[in-house]
């Protein structure tokens, strides 16, 4: 799977299904940007990536060459089989708009601890504030990163951001959220909980674990479970998905956080994850009833 093009350019084919579009802007992760031609930048890691989809190939440019294959596959969870996880959602009758629409969406592989402080960042935030915050930590402590003219930066460690003070924090905009931060800095680097082993884990185990940390609830803990650990029972319940359950499951009637929690769960088992994220990205970008105003916020 895969060839080299030249020592700046690799190719893996027969992606499919695969959309970068939906990959990159479907709330799962927020440092990756469209800038043209079909091409998306993100920074993961120490890695910068130019990203772009042609039909069944991803064509794809990096400051950083060395194993970007193998790294790439397991972000992208190529080796996975979407197209069999979407013919078995396509069984849900009442789901399978949502699924045909979103199809080629994949679940990043991404690192714990930057999966961790985004989420805080995102509770009852807009995704255009929470990129900016994002940023505004990476360029303030980060380390700067190269390519193509252009700096970039990397996410800083958990050491960097324990360091700081709440004031020195909220310079990069993240208001109340900064003490929420800089206590779970502090965790993880006192080591009280081990992230990097919370995947081996149960998901009711692990989540428990992350629920120790400040600003970390149950649908910021479910989303760092899905997207950083492969959980893939976790199904995070945000306003997007509370209104498009209620539409399809109960008559658009009102119904508590938990019911709901127990209904995904139980109907979806191992598959609720990936249900989650073609419903979250149809009820936001498609079915315009449930927008009101089209409010970009992923609330807790």
């Amino acid at each position: 799977m895969g060839e080299i093009l030249d020592r700046s350019e690799l190719t893996i084919e027969n992606i499919m299904p695969f959309n970068i579009k939906i990959i990159a802007e479907g709330g799962q992760a927020f440092r990756w940007n469209y800038i043209k031609d079909c091409n998306y930048i993100g920074v993961v890691g120490d890695r910068v990536l130019q990203v772009c989809q042609d039909g069944d190939k991803l064509i794809v440019r990096s400051n950083k060459n060395e194993e970007v294959k193998d790294f790439l596959i397991d972000y992208f969870d190529l080796a996975r089989d979407y197209k069999k996880i979407e013919n078995e959602l396509l069984k849900y009758k009442e789901i399978a708009d949502a699924v045909l629409y979103c199809s080629g969406y994949r679940i990043l592989f991404q690192d714990p601890w930057e999966t961790i402080i985004s989420f805080i960042i995102s509770a009852n935030n807009q995704i255009r504030n929470i990129k900016n915050t994002i940023e505004n930590i990476c360029q303030k402590y980060g380390n700067p990163l190269e390519f193509q003219g252009k700096t970039y930066y990397s996410f800083p460690g958990p050491e960097i951001l324990a360091s700081l003070s709440c004031d020195e924090l909220k310079e990069t905009r993240c208001g109340y959220r900064a003490k929420y931060i800089i206590e779970t800095a502090k965790m993880v680097t006192n080591k009280e909980v081990d992230i990097y082993s919370l995947g081996k884990l149960s998901t009711d185990e692990a989540r428990k674990e992350l629920l120790r940390f400040p600003g970390v609830g149950r649908k910021v803990a479910d989303c760092i479970l899905l997207y950083s650990m492969r959980k893939f029972d976790a199904f995070p319940i945000d306003v997007w998905i509370k209104r498009v359950l209620e539409h399809i499951y109960f008559n658009g009637k009102e119904v508590p956080i938990r019911k709901l929690q127990n209904f995904a769960e139980s109907k979806f088992g191992n598959l609720a994850g990936f249900a989650q994220q073609y419903l979250f990205y149809y009820a936001r970008n498609h079915l315009r009833s449930f927008a009101n105003a089209q409010d970009d916020r992923r609330e807790t």
